[in-house]
């Protein structure tokens, strides 16, 4: 058929379920959630049997049951004895979140989130070593250092380690504890950020950030490190992790600068 082209072959299913260390069943129900999310699996639609599902994915029934009960306790699918399984409702809406690629931009998405301590050192402490990221500025002597839950409409979205100069901390130490911490930097009077810089990557939730995020450990978390710097010397340095699901990189591709706020 002209303009047809095939799908390529794909892995036998129980192939590419032993690629990962997580429980067969976890993977299974992470599959068939996606499919719900895509559309594949329409809402009200009935799903294949618990044996066709066995079948096709080579596994036992057992764990194939275990794999669409977590579907059944997250609400998204229900069985009707004698007639079988239909989704019941669509995968919670994703609400994803620009990144922010300007200094403004950090913080109007500071601004909208509440704050939870979790942690303050108890004096003054140095940077780390190694920041992650490209930065030849200079590094202030002292630093105060704090770990801190962000929610936003209720919902976990970021755990954040910061270290701010010392100096600038003691002006409100109050509004870095109780606020992300760009929005506090911003406000005050005479102090200009003349260089800040961010880094985001990929890496796999650690057993406190997916307790915390409620998510699996190993879980793919966004990575964002950023820098603010005062006169060449760092002021603030964080480390922020937050569930991949927030985010949206825009980019209009014929636009010099960049992506989109």
């Amino acid at each position: 058929m002209p303009g047809h082209h095939p799908l390529p072959p794909q892995p036998p299913a129980n192939d590419l379920l032993s690629r990962s260390r997580e429980p067969v069943y976890l993977q299974l129900a992470t599959i068939f959630r996606r499919r719900i999310e895509s559309g594949e699996w329409a809402l009200a639609q009935r799903i294949p049997s618990l044996d066709a599902l066995s079948r096709q994915f080579g596994v036992a029934r057992m764990t194939m049951h275990n794999a669409l009960s977590v579907l059944e306790d997250e609400g998204l699918i229900e069985r009707a004895r004698g007639q079988g399984t239909f989704v019941k409702a669509r995968c919670r809406e994703r609400r994803p979140l620009n990144l922010p690629t300007s200094w403004h931009q950090a913080v109007a998405v500071g601004e909208r989130l509440a704050t939870q301590a979790l942690h303050e050192s108890d004096g003054e402490v140095a940077l780390p070593a190694e920041l992650g990221m490209p930065c030849a500025a200079a590094r202030a002597p002292a630093y105060r250092f704090l770990r801190r839950l962000h929610t936003q409409q209720g919902r976990p979205f970021a755990i954040g380690e910061v270290f701010i100069e010392a100096g600038v901390f003691a002006r409100d130490p109050e509004a870095f504890r109780q606020g992300a911490s760009v929005p506090v930097l911003d406000r005050f009077p005479g102090l200009q950020v003349n260089a800040a810089r961010q880094r985001l990557q990929i890496v796999a939730a650690g057993a406190d950030s997916a307790a915390r995020l409620q998510l699996p450990v190993g879980a793919p978390l966004a990575e964002l490190r950023r820098y603010a710097c005062v006169d060449d010397v760092i002021v603030y340095y964080a480390r922020i992790e937050f569930p991949t699901e927030y985010v949206c990189l825009d980019f209009d591709l014929l636009d010099p600068g960049g992506a989109r706020p």
